[in-house]
């Protein structure tokens, strides 16, 4: 048995010692340490002393933390941990609550601004229409006439699965009860709509009076929220007018 020695030091006898080794990967160190009488702690300082690991540790590396932190404002989660799965595989694999999990342990927080430019940029590099997929290909795809609710640039908006794939669930209701809308009209959701529209909720109007009442909603919205849709709105051109610029 383990005795107490100078200052108190825990002294491992030669018998304790290679049942720690015998026993490592087949007990864990409550169990270790209530079969040898001792407190956890000091069982669990031995098997570090002796080398002994039940799983082993992947740290991150210098050049890693500094790609995080140079890059974290501009590129989302999801993305740098596809960037570190092809440029530093590991065994364990990267994932976004690793990143997740590194940012807050360095306190590198993202303003309302950086989140917005990260989402276009997932947009733009069809990363959600991928996640979708994923999501398809995990839990099955979905039986025509299934109603969905995804979440669409910050709004709560209905689909259902058609022949043809996912449609805006609004305006297949009105269509159906409705009749055809015409060109240069929207289906519009009233005041007090529930997330899967009724009929009864909509209604048909201009494409002109349905962008004076977003103007009006817009001029209603806090200062803050005005300035996120506004940088939105001009990262948005900017990109679309790269677009056209490179196809010339």
């Amino acid at each position: 048995m383990a005795t107490i020695g100078k200052y108190g030091k825990i002294e491992f006898s030669e018998s304790d010692i290679q049942f720690i080794k015998d026993n490592f990967h087949l007990m864990n160190n409550d169990e270790l340490a209530s079969a040898l009488g001792l407190r956890k702690t000091i069982v669990r300082t031995k098997g570090y002393e002796l080398g002994l690991k039940r799983m082993e540790l992947e740290y991150w590396t210098s050049e890693q933390t500094s790609f995080l932190k140079e890059n974290y404002k501009e590129i989302g989660d999801t993305e740098i941990a596809e960037i570190f799965e092809n440029e530093w595989p590991k065994n364990k694999g990267w994932s976004k609550k690793h990143i997740e999990k590194k940012r807050r342990y360095l306190i590198l927080k993202r303003t309302a601004h950086e989140l917005t430019a990260i989402r276009l940029r997932n947009q733009i590099n069809g990363r959600f229409a991928i996640c979708n997929k994923k999501r398809w290909e995990a839990t099955g795809t979905k039986a025509i006439g299934t109603i969905v609710v995804w979440n669409t640039n910050g709004y709560k908006v209905a689909f259902i699965k058609t022949e043809t794939g996912y449609v805006h669930y609004s305006r297949w209701l009105w269509e159906q009860n409705q009749g055809a809308i015409p060109k240069g009209h929207n289906i519009v959701r009233k005041q007090g709509c529930p997330e899967i529209p009724t009929i009864e909720f909509l209604e048909q109007i201009t494409k002109e009076d349905h962008a004076r009442r977003n103007k009006a909603k817009f001029l209603n919205l806090p200062p803050d929220l005005k300035e996120i849709i506004t940088l939105k709105n001009k990262i948005t051109k900017t990109i679309n007018n790269h677009g056209t610029t490179t196809k010339r």
